[in-house]
Parts: structure tokens; C-alpha cells; sequence
């Protein structure tokens, strides 16, 4: 799955958009901390704009769909064939699925993934609401590393990807994007100071036990 995610270094976003001929996003403030039913930005085939991340199912906000659950309801194929979207981030946080990983059970452990360039494409699609628009990240199976402490990923589309992604109007060719990432990441344990959504800073990236003394304190 997908519960935080970090969007705090501009310049390594907005050079990845350039590069692919996209619209540069505005400044924005750093967040490293970014939740579900927060504003996030989103990049469509035409503009960039914002949304609230989590799409409301029978009274529950939802902040991810499954590529296997999209398959089956026509409702979310329709959505993705035609609100199609991408999420640009400098990584996300995961915490390790102690029911499927036992061994993981009473290790205080969270991870945050990245890529080697400092910034990646989420696959996503949005839906537009009498609340306004939301949006849902897609999750696929693991990638090789990831699977050492979670059954889920967010779809990780490399560049070229990304622009065939905006591209694309047919749900399934869509689906059919929606693989586990080959290419490079960077994983590693970060500090307990994450896990409060309402924790902003670069201490939310800083490795397990750095800022322990300061976290005890808050």
C-alpha cells in the first residue's frame, strides 16, 4: 500500500518534469509528512493541479486502489481510463504488514523508499466529486525489496513510462502498466518521528535512532 508520502526537495520534482517536457509545478512548500485526505498535486495530460488524496466509498475514504480490485469494478476502470493522473513525489513511507511478516512483530520499524534521482512518478486517477476532486495511488505486488516487509507497492512509473501513462484512454492497456518496479530504489529504516501525521520536517527522513533523544521529548 501507500500511507505517507514525502514531497519536500522541489528542485529534484520539477528537473524529472522538465526533462520529460511536462508542465513544472509551482513552488510549493516543502512536506515531508504528506497523509491521506491531504491536498497533494497531481499531473494530468493537460495541467497540474491539486486534489484531496482519497476517493469516499460508502462513507469511507479510500487513499489507494488495488490494480486487482480496478479490474473487476467498471466504475474504477471508467475513472482510470478517464482521469488517468500521476502523483510526483520524492519517495513515500511504508510500515512493515506484521500479519503476512510476523517476524517483523514488536520491532518498531517504518522504512522510506526512494529512487537513486531523488523524485518518482506514482500511478494514480482521480475522480471528480460535488466536494471537488480526490484521488487514489494504485497498488500493485511488492517490488524485490519490498517484499522483505510488505505484499503491496504504489505503482513506480520510470520516466518514460510516466509519459505513455498520460497518453494512454483504455483502461486495460492502462492495467497493464500496473507491474511491480524493476529499476533501482533506496530503502532504508527512518526515525518513529514520521509516524504523527502531524510531524513536519526533515526529521521525518532522518535514519532510525538519529533524533531518538528529541522524539522522546515531543
Amino acid at each position: 500500500m501507500c500511507g505517507r508520502l514525502n514531497v519536500s526537495e522541489n528542485p529534484y520534482i520539477q528537473a524529472l518534469m522538465k526533462d520529460l517536457g511536462m508542465p513544472v509545478l509551482p513552488e510549493f512548500e516543502p512536506r515531508w509528512n504528506v497523509a491521506p485526505g491531504t491536498l497533494i498535486n497531481v499531473i494530468t495530460q493537460k495541467q497540474t493541479t491539486q486534489v484531496r488524496w482519497g476517493i469516499d466509498f460508502n462513507g469511507f475514504s479510500h487513499p489507494n486502489s488495488r490494480a486487482s480490485t480496478i479490474i473487476k469494478r467498471p466504475e474504477l476502470r471508467d475513472w482510470l481510463a478517464r482521469y488517468k493522473c500521476l502523483v510526483p513525489v520524492n519517495g513515500f513511507y511504508e510500515w512493515p504488514d506484521t500479519k503476512l511478516y510476523p517476524q517483523w512483530r514488536g520491532r518498531d520499524t517504518r522504512f522510506h523508499i526512494s529512487t537513486p534521482q531523488g523524485a518518482m512518478f506514482l500511478a494514480a486517477f482521480a475522480k471528480p466529486t460535488d466536494a471537488g476532486w480526490q484521488a487514489n495511488i494504485i497498488t500493485t505486488g511488492p517490488t524485490v525489496e519490498m517484499a522483505e516487509f510488505h505484499h503491496r507497492s504504489p505503482v513506480i512509473l520510470d520516466p518514460s513510462q510516466a509519459k505513455q501513462w498520460l497518453k494512454l484512454s483504455d483502461s486495460q492497456a492502462l492495467l497493464d502498466m500496473c507491474q511491480p518496479y524493476t529499476g533501482a530504489l533506496k530503502i532504508y529504516e527512518c526515525s518513529s518521528f514520521v509516524d504523527n501525521a502531524r510531524h513536519e520536517g526533515e526529521q521525518c527522513l532522518a535514519p532510525a535512532g538519529k533524533y531518538a533523544d528529541q522524539i522522546s521529548l515531543i
